[in-house]
């Protein structure tokens, strides 16, 4: 298994048959730090990252972690690899059934040889990083929609992952739950030293998080544009690009980020 923590994608092609969703991507994920795909509805932002984690295979290219190219991998390497992998996906996907204690127990279960009294320790690490400390116990319907994302990003922090992926982390969270959210990411890629990998379209979120932003453009089908998202605005030549980060107040940008 690779030592290194860096992801690149190389003339990368995502299709579903003969359509083609994006085409001859190109760019570095640097290690430990946190990378933004953005871009407009139905751009593949979110198809991307499923490619990343190996739910789907590129039509062309290849996607390497570290010197390991991943596409190429078999099926035993790539399932090694995913272990260590951790995943938000867009609705929490926690199990509604179980509590969260229980749902956070599951990948220690099924990948680690803890004893119940240890994993209840690591559970409760987790949920404290998170916020939620003295949650165990509760079933996902009795939290808050931002209780829930926190708590879908402690299982997916559960077994200290090298690389964390973020599917629309803010996506149906008011202002300052997604803040808050926002400086969550952060402590975790200072903490864990994790590579983090973040879908979103929320500009607040990007300009607050994004060590590096790459732009996905539905028309061309192409990446038109990458780098800090305050440079790209200032920048950034490409009407798309301009047009997207430039959106609302310009009060998004202020946060010292260059």
């Amino acid at each position: 298994m690779p030592k290194s923590k860096q992801i690149k994608i190389n003339n990368l092609e995502m299709a579903y048959g003969s359509f083609v969703v994006m085409r001859d991507l190109n760019f570095i994920v640097e290690a430990g730090k946190v990378t933004v795909i953005m871009g407009g509805s139905g751009c593949g932002k979110s198809t991307l990252l499923r490619h990343m984690i190996g739910l789907h295979e590129p039509s062309k290219g290849s996607i390497l972690y570290g010197d390991m190219n991943f596409t190429a991998a078999s099926e035993k390497e790539q399932d090694e690899m995913k272990q260590r992998f951790g995943v938000l996906y867009q609705g929490g996907a926690l199990w509604s059934s179980m509590t969260l204690e229980e749902n956070i127990s599951l990948p220690l279960q099924t990948y680690t040889k803890l004893k119940p009294e240890e994993i209840r320790d690591v559970v409760s690490l987790k949920l404290s990083l998170v916020g939620l400390s003295g949650f165990e116990e509760f079933l996902p319907g009795q939290l808050s929609g931002g209780m829930r994302k926190r708590a879908a990003l402690a299982r997916a922090i559960a077994l200290d992952p090298d690389f964390l992926f973020l599917d629309e982390p803010s996506a149906g969270l008011d202002p300052v739950t997604s803040k808050r959210l926002d400086e969550l990411i952060l402590q975790l890629r200072d903490t864990l030293g994790a590579t983090i990998v973040v879908v979103s379209h929320e500009l607040a979120s990007i300009f607050a998080i994004a060590d590096h932003a790459i732009y996905l453009d539905a028309i061309s089908k192409r990446m038109t544009a990458q780098g800090l998202p305050t440079k790209l605005k200032a920048d950034v030549t490409d009407s798309g690009v301009r047009e997207f980060l430039s959106r609302g107040s310009s009060s998004l940008t202020s946060t010292g980020r260059d």
